[in-house]
């Protein structure tokens, strides 16, 4: 098992506390006549019997400035599913949640990995106004850059699944399914499955899709109807592209960055970062491979500094750390713990930025998806907000600095009573 190279001692035990020669990004402002923004984060536990859970939406500058102040309003999924008339069923395990690319967004769009389903929720009125069901193990489900379509990733089923939107006229369909577990397909990734678990447009289009036992599978897309079809174009060994394929992360210069994690146990893990190419026709270069201390590599977020370097900051769920990657020079400068007395054993899950702000899901104190061996009843389920400095090396996270998402429900780890809450999807939401 890889071990890390160095650990630093925990950062800003307390609110307020700042590294000496540190400041805060420039052009990021918690002013109140900043854009406006959202964050939405959902608990995967069933608030009905079987399903549910909860959306917890706060005013983003609420956040920035005193999280454990924040009023979240706080949407019992069943309820909204129930009164919705688009005839969706009851949820189960919302997973997953990106926003489609209007701008502003119109719609989050949530992976049900339970239930099998993908809802359009309408951010103007919160409610669901669209559903497909009938897609697998929805694992994630992510928006080209046009809104003409979402692919969904079936993680039992080894098959991307396509819808075609229409966002204005709340018009959902399922168009295609591509099943990747072809002998031709497996063969070159070296494994006896292809379970796709996350995935990503790149600037071509191209679709760089994650896979539960390692490798890496790119597909062209093809078209919304489906008169296109898609395509798997190029297959990454499992052998060259190790690991638990985690998350898919675009950069703003064109290239591809993916992870490969241990899993509950800890184990190797490892960034991956890709140069895509313009067309289906490739070249498709080995991708750059980056060892990562710690174990569990899952949410990756990028900081920019003000003179455009980028780095790359990936939560370590099992061992609670946070990596920090040289994305210029390709190597881990910074690895700080996330472990706090207010947050003990936090499991860092999801991680999406807004100006200098990090928003990390914690997990509950029995986690229902992924890590569900790792249960501690002093665990607290949250949003934490780090505050992100212009060195993009360096974070300030206090007590105040966490959101708590309590769920009203209970249940028991150990004789110990506690909370059923279990973050994990994260969403940022633009609303100007």
């Amino acid at each position: 098992m890889l071990r890390p190279r160095f650990f630093l001692a925990p950062l800003a035990l307390v609110a307020g506390v700042i590294l000496a020669g540190s400041t805060l990004l420039s052009g990021a402002s918690t002013d109140a006549a900043s854009p406006t923004y959202e964050v939405w984060a959902f608990d995967q536990a069933d608030t009905a019997e079987g399903g549910g859970g909860q959306l917890f939406i706060w005013d983003g500058h609420d956040l920035e400035r005193h999280a454990g102040r924040a009023q979240p309003d706080v949407i019992d999924l069943a309820e909204l599913a129930a009164a919705s008339e688009a005839n969706c069923d009851l949820a189960q395990r919302p997973h997953m949640a990106l926003p489609n690319h209007s701008d502003p967004p119109s719609h989050v769009i949530v992976a049900n990995v339970a239930s099998g389903d993908v809802h359009f929720v309408n951010v103007d009125t919160r409610q669901i106004d669209g559903c497909v069901g009938g897609l697998g193990a929805a694992h994630a489900a992510v928006p080209d850059r046009d809104n003409e379509m979402v692919l969904v990733a079936d993680i039992g089923g080894q098959t991307l699944h396509k819808i075609s939107t229409d966002y204005d006229d709340g018009i959902y369909a399922k168009t295609e399914a591509l099943f990747l577990g072809t002998h031709g397909v497996l063969d070159k990734l070296g494994t006896d499955t292809a379970n796709p678990i996350c995935h990503e447009f790149a600037a071509s289009g191209l679709v760089y899709v994650t896979l539960s036992g390692g490798g890496l599978i790119v597909v062209d897309p093809g078209s919304d109807d489906g008169t296109t079809p898609m395509e798997v174009v190029h297959v990454y060994a499992a052998a060259d592209v190790p690991g638990v394929g985690c998350g898919a992360f675009p950069l703003k210069d064109g290239r591809m960055i993916t992870n490969g994690e241990s899993g509950q146990f800890g184990g190797d893990d490892f960034l991956f970062v890709f140069d895509p190419p313009a067309s289906p026709e490739g070249p498709f270069e080995p991708p750059v491979t980056i060892e990562l201390p710690g174990d569990d590599t899952h949410g990756v977020e990028i900081c920019e500094t003000p003179g455009g370097d980028l780095y790359a900051w990936t939560v370590m769920r099992v061992s609670n750390h946070i990596n920090i990657i040289d994305l210029q020079t390709h190597e881990v400068v910074r690895t700080w713990s996330m472990d706090r007395p207010f947050s003990p054993d936090p499991k860092p899950d999801l991680a999406m930025a807004h100006g200098n702000s990090l928003f990390v899901t914690l997990r509950g104190p029995k986690p229902l998806t992924a890590i569900t061996a790792l249960q501690n009843s002093d665990r607290v389920p949250a949003v934490a907000v780090l505050t992100m400095h212009r060195n993009c090396q360096t974070f300030n996270y206090g007590a105040k600095d966490v959101a708590p998402m309590p769920n009203p429900n209970t249940t028991v780890i150990d004789g110990v009573e506690v909370t059923t809450s279990d973050p994990h999807g994260l969403a940022i939401v633009p609303r100007e």
